[in-house]
This record gives structure tokens, C-alpha cells and sequence, in this order.
């Protein structure tokens, strides 16, 4: 009996094949969770960077076309059929006016600028392009732009289309506008409505900007003030 006893301790030394493929089994259990969990945080992290990378985008657009629209001059850089000077051209798929440059995007002074809405290789995009208004002043063809590839501002984009407000024969402001149809003058307002294609993480902002105009027109900076907070208003009521 005492010579049985020391070999039934050994075979009970160790583990069992069940055991130990048990054991890998639990193991790699416990990795897919761990790179799983790992994975899931990588990619709340990518999809909110892409996020706030989609929100930043649109606010500097955003706030470069108020800042260059809003401070259009009345400064001529071309004529019409007619003879007459013109200051703005306006359409639903673009708009072309004379503001200041911004020094990070070109030279100091006035420039003529062009905002337009083209198709792109994933939907539409909107374009900026800009030339010195001194190179175009006595060019009766149509308008040489910068010789370098437009700004790309924005893309996948669904729809997108410009409308304007000005003044009736009765010093009245219209309704919104989808041509421009004075290009002497200077429109009181200008809005661009843009949908985002399906997917895109952050919606386009109502965008209605007032011009600011100089002294002699105290009459219709008012009305475009006032338009524009109506219309802010409207929209806040309508959300």
C-alpha cells in the first residue's frame, strides 16, 4: 500500500489537456474584449474629431463670407449692356462684388471677388476666387480671376442656390430674389441656403448677411437691419 500512494500524487501533478485548452479559451475571451473595447474607443475618438473638424470647417466659412459680403463697396468692375456701371452680380449659383481682402488669402485693397456654387467630383462645392480690382477696370471682356485654382470652401454639398432683397420703385424692400436684377446697385441683403449631403455630420447655419453702407444710405442699412433680425427671429420660431 505505501508504495501505491506516492504514485497516485504524481499523476495528479500538472494540469489536464480540457484544463488548459479551457483556460486559452477564457484567455482569448478576454483579449477580444479588451481590443474590442480599445477598438470602440478609437473610433468614439475619430468620429468625434471629424465632428468638431465638420463643425470648425463650416464656421470659418461661415464667418469669411459675412465678414467679405458684409463689407461690399460700391466700387464699379465692369458694365453692363446698357453702359451702366457694375458693382454686383448676383444669381442663384453665384455672386460677384468688390470687398477688401483679408491679408491671410491676398494682398491689401480692394479686390474683385467671385463666390460661386459648382459641381464637384462628391456633390457640389463652393468656390472663392479673387482678383485685384485695378486689372480689371478698363477689361471689357469678361473677368480674369486669379490664374491659380479657385478656393474650395465647402463640399458635399446636396443643394445650394443664393437669393437677394433690395429695394422697390417705391423704396420698399422685396421679397427674396433668386436673380439680381440691379447690378449698379448693391443688394440690402444676401442669403445663401446650403443643405449638407445625407451623412454629413454638422448642418449649414442660417446665413442672411446686411451690407454695411456708408453714411448716405442710413435709410437702407435700417431696413437691411431690420430684415435681418425678421428673418433670425422667424427661424429661431420655425426650429
Amino acid at each position: 500500500m505505501r508504495s501505491v500512494q506516492p504514485a497516485i500524487h504524481q499523476r495528479q501533478q500538472g494540469f489536464t489537456l480540457i484544463e488548459i485548452i479551457v483556460v486559452f479559451t477564457l484567455l482569448g475571451m478576454i483579449m477580444v474584449l479588451i481590443f474590442s473595447g480599445i477598438d470602440s474607443g478609437r473610433n468614439a475618438v475619430q468620429k468625434g474629431e471629424k465632428k468638431i473638424t465638420a463643425i470648425n470647417e463650416i464656421r470659418v466659412v461661415h464667418n469669411l463670407l459675412r465678414k467679405q459680403l458684409s463689407r461690399m463697396m460700391p466700387m464699379g468692375f465692369g458694365e453692363d449692356d446698357e453702359g451702366q456701371l457694375m458693382v454686383f452680380e448676383g444669381s442663384e449659383e453665384s455672386v460677384v462684388y468688390v470687398s477688401p481682402m483679408p491679408g491671410y488669402l491676398g494682398n491689401g485693397g480692394p479686390h474683385i471677388q467671385k463666390v460661386e456654387i459648382v459641381s464637384g467630383n462628391n456633390g457640389l462645392e463652393l468656390h472663392f476666387s479673387h482678383t485685384l480690382l485695378s486689372n480689371n477696370m478698363d477689361d471689357e471682356e469678361e473677368l480674369n480671376f486669379d490664374s491659380e485654382e479657385p478656393i474650395v470652401l465647402l463640399e458635399n454639398i446636396q443643394s445650394a442656390n443664393f437669393s437677394f432683397i433690395g429695394l422697390d420703385e417705391e423704396g420698399l424692400p422685396t421679397e427674396w430674389e433668386s436673380e439680381w436684377e440691379q447690378p449698379s446697385v448693391l443688394p440690402l441683403m444676401v442669403q445663401l441656403d446650403i443643405e449638407m449631403k445625407r451623412g454629413h455630420r454638422e448642418r449649414w447655419p442660417m446665413f442672411q448677411v446686411a451690407m454695411m453702407l456708408d453714411g448716405a444710405a442710413t435709410r437702407n442699412r435700417r431696413a437691411s437691419e431690420h430684415l435681418l433680425l425678421q428673418n433670425r427671429s422667424r427661424g429661431q420660431g420655425e426650429r
